[in-house]
């Protein structure tokens, strides 16, 4: 008996929503002049409003995991594309793209030629 194996897509987008017990937190953006009576809304709908000043974080601490098998996977991600794809795309073997991911098999000039091709992405990204 054949068990489906396939990882579900990986998500690469910044979620503004996300489930917190019975209640979801929210992040809003909107234009100052109309935050107060946005804040007042909300609050008589029930809901708990908090400012809170974000800092400026250096790039360095947000690209810390900057691999080239990150920037593979992102990449296939964005393209939503699957290995198998990927693979007859490019001509490389499925089994190599899946080391590549994994760290196990250095990614390589001519092969981040294919995959940058392949992906729409500058390949020295993978390098």
């Amino acid at each position: 008996m054949l068990v489906h194996t396939k990882k579900p897509p990986i998500n690469t987008r910044h979620q503004s929503v996300r489930k917190v017990s019975d209640n979801i937190m929210m992040y809003i953006s909107c234009p100052a002049k109309n935050a107060d009576n946005i804040k007042q809304y909300l609050v008589k709908k029930g809901c708990v409003c908090v400012d809170e000043e974000q800092e400026l974080t250096d790039a360095k601490g947000l690209f810390a995991e900057r691999t080239s098998a990150n920037m593979l996977i992102g990449a296939r991600g964005k393209e939503n594309v699957t290995q198998i794809q990927l693979s007859k795309i490019t001509g490389i073997p499925r089994r190599h793209i899946s080391d590549m991911e994994n760290g196990r098999r250095p990614i390589g000039k001519q092969n981040a030629i294919k995959l940058g091709n392949a992906l729409n992405i500058n390949y020295r990204l993978f390098l």
